[in-house]
């Protein structure tokens, strides 16, 4: 097996740009990422096909990468307070820092996030299958606090679009506090001076972090 360290951040980085192209429907790669396929010699080295996929050993190689990678970019944006732009950028330079099994350390640190700040999947890691069987993970969704618990908003699972529009438009961002009221007929919880009410699929959204 190839571990993380016997890659090059150029084998990485179109390792990753294939994945995301087969997985998550990129753009393309272009006659450019075609020359670094052969200048990088990946498919001597069992990790692209002749038709330009990824082998199931590139298809592991480039999952490790891209997790690594959205681990980084969450960490900069909630413990350094960082933009997506910036981010982005100090992530690609993170993710090279994080020495194999590092990752899982930071993503069990995370409360195992789902999304990057962009609001892409971070590929799951043995540590979130194993963080699911437990019943207080540190960083869980709102519906898993019980009424009278408290904590602070790690993030919201969905930073764009109408979810992310209607908790702005409450007032509600990552780093407020809140305190779960009750539980049925719907989602009531308190944050700031404020008390408010959601369904459970939209409170699933925000993920908390116990106190």
């Amino acid at each position: 097996m190839v571990h993380r360290t016997d890659l090059s951040e150029a084998e990485q980085e179109v390792l990753e740009r294939l994945w995301q192209n087969e997985k998550e429907g990129g753009p393309g790669l272009g006659p450019e990422a075609e020359a670094e396929v052969r200048s990088l010699r990946l498919r001597e080295r069992g990790w692209v096909s002749s038709e330009g996929n990824l082998t199931a050993e590139g298809t592991d190689l480039a999952r490790r990468a891209i997790r690594r990678h959205r681990l980084a970019e969450r960490l900069l944006a909630d413990l350094m307070g960082e933009g997506q732009e910036n981010a982005e950028e100090d992530a690609c330079r993170l993710e090279h820092s994080l020495v194999e099994g590092l990752e899982e350390k930071v993503c069990t640190f995370l409360g195992h996030p789902r999304v990057c700040p962009h609001g892409y999947p971070i590929p799951e890691g043995e540590c979130c299958r194993t963080a699911r069987s437990t019943t207080d993970a540190v960083v869980c969704p709102l519906p898993a606090l019980r009424p009278g618990e408290s904590g602070k908003i790690a993030y919201l699972a969905a930073p764009h679009g109408e979810e992310f529009q209607k908790f702005l438009s409450m007032g509600v961002h990552p780093g407020d506090r809140l305190t779960i009221v009750r539980k049925t007929p719907s989602i009531v919880f308190k944050c700031g001076e404020s008390l408010f009410a959601v369904d459970r699929e939209l409170a699933s959204q925000v993920y908390v972090r116990r106190e």
